[in-house]
Parts: structure tokens; C-alpha cells; sequence
């Protein structure tokens, strides 16, 4: 076909379109029409097919297990205040990991002092906010006493994630969750550890962000 007829035939059905009648009345959030199932079950099988590790069961052991196979370091956590497990914190001082200060100074000297102390972080300790069955990704906001840091630095992200949180899509929390997301400064969706490729396609952990990823339901 030539270009000046397609170009007509273009103007022609534009000329003689019109647009579908509105519905009467608002039909709401649409929902995805996930098939229904063990909400805990789909969210572990989906964390764990993005290389997240999901626990079930006694936090603390959780935090004796973690400890035992990286090795005490440095700890980044949220304020116990924010936190769904009580002492969560206190366990890991008690395996030998001491806490990184989440105040940063207000002088350059001591800004740097504090970021540099950062590079040495080896367990980063936040709560979740939901979870989400269809891809086993978590979602946390972050705020006074729950530094961004914690989520992002860290070798290792350890996620405290209360299973009535666990919902079947982004959406049906948005619905379902009612988070009130306009009163957040900031939302972050995680979906197991950071990964990037290389030139070669090689998928890479942890050049972004943590390499290990630890949400253990409460």
C-alpha cells in the first residue's frame, strides 16, 4: 500500500471513531484473578525462585542459625520500637555483632566517619511491611527509626515479615493493606537479593545491594 492511502485510510477511521460509553458507576480496584491457595506457601515457593530465603518458625533460632553461618559483624537495624519480634536486636549483640549508629552527624567530618562505617555491615535487621504471594517480593517503608540503610547496605538483609502481611498481589494490598502510601516519605519493593549482568550476561548477586536475603515470617 502506498504511503498516502495508508496515511488516509488512518485520517478516515479517526475521523469516523468513537469512544466506548462509560460505565454508570465506578467499578473500583481491579483485582488480578489469581487462583487461590496457602498464601504462605505461594510466597515462599516465589521468594525463593528470585534467590530469597524464606524461614518458618522460632526467630530467634533463625538468628543463631544466620550468625553461625556468616559470622558475627557489624549490625544496621531499625529501632526495636518498629520491629514485629521482640529482642530481635539484643539476639544478634548476644551472638557477638555490635550495632552501627543510624543518626547521621550533621558536620562533614563526622558524615563521612559515619559512611564509611557503613562498607563494614554485615547483617541489616528491618521489618516488612507485606509480602506478596504472586512474586515473593516484600515491601518496606522506611522513616524515623527505620533507616533506608538497613535494606540497602548490609551483606546480608534480614526481613521480619508478620504472615498476616503476606497478601496475593501488590493490588490486593493496595486494597486489602490500606497502607495510606501518600504519608510515606519512602517505599521500597524488594524481590530477593540485588543482581545485575555483566557484559557476558552473567547474572551477578549483591553488586547493588545485599547478596543474601533472609525474610523470616512471624
Amino acid at each position: 500500500m502506498q504511503r498516502d492511502a495508508f496515511l488516509e485510510r488512518v485520517r478516515s477511521s479517526i475521523r469516523a471513531a468513537t469512544l466506548p460509553a462509560g460505565l454508570p458507576e465506578d467499578p473500583g480496584a481491579l483485582l488480578p484473578d489469581l487462583p487461590r491457595g496457602s498464601l504462605v506457601e505461594e510466597f515462599s515457593s516465589a521468594a525463593e525462585a528470585v534467590d530469597a530465603v524464606v524461614h518458618v518458625g522460632d526467630p530467634g533460632a533463625v538468628i543463631r542459625s544466620l550468625v553461625a553461618t556468616y559470622g558475627p559483624g557489624p549490625l544496621l537495624t531499625w529501632d526495636p520500637s518498629t520491629l514485629p519480634v521482640e529482642r530481635a536486636a539484643e539476639q544478634f549483640a548476644a551472638l557477638g555483632c555490635t550495632s552501627l549508629p543510624t543518626v547521621v552527624p550533621g558536620d562533614p567530618v563526622g558524615r563521612l566517619r559515619h559512611q564509611g562505617a557503613y562498607e563494614e555491615a554485615q547483617f541489616g535487621l528491618t521489618a516488612a511491611e507485606a509480602g506478596f504471594a504472586e512474586t515473593g517480593s516484600i515491601v518496606l517503608r522506611s522513616g524515623p527509626g527505620r533507616p533506608r540503610m538497613a535494606s540497602l547496605i548490609p551483606l546480608v538483609h534480614v526481613a521480619l515479615l508478620p504472615v498476616d502481611r503476606i497478601f496475593r498481589s501488590p493490588m490486593h494490598w493496595l486494597v486489602e493493606g490500606e497502607p495510606n502510601l501518600g504519608e510515606a516519605t519512602n517505599v521500597v519493593y524488594i524481590t530477593g537479593p540485588s543482581r545485575t549482568a555483566d557484559i557476558e550476561q552473567q547474572i551477578n548477586l549483591g553488586v547493588h545491594g545485599p547478596r543474601h536475603v533472609h525474610i523470616v515470617l512471624v
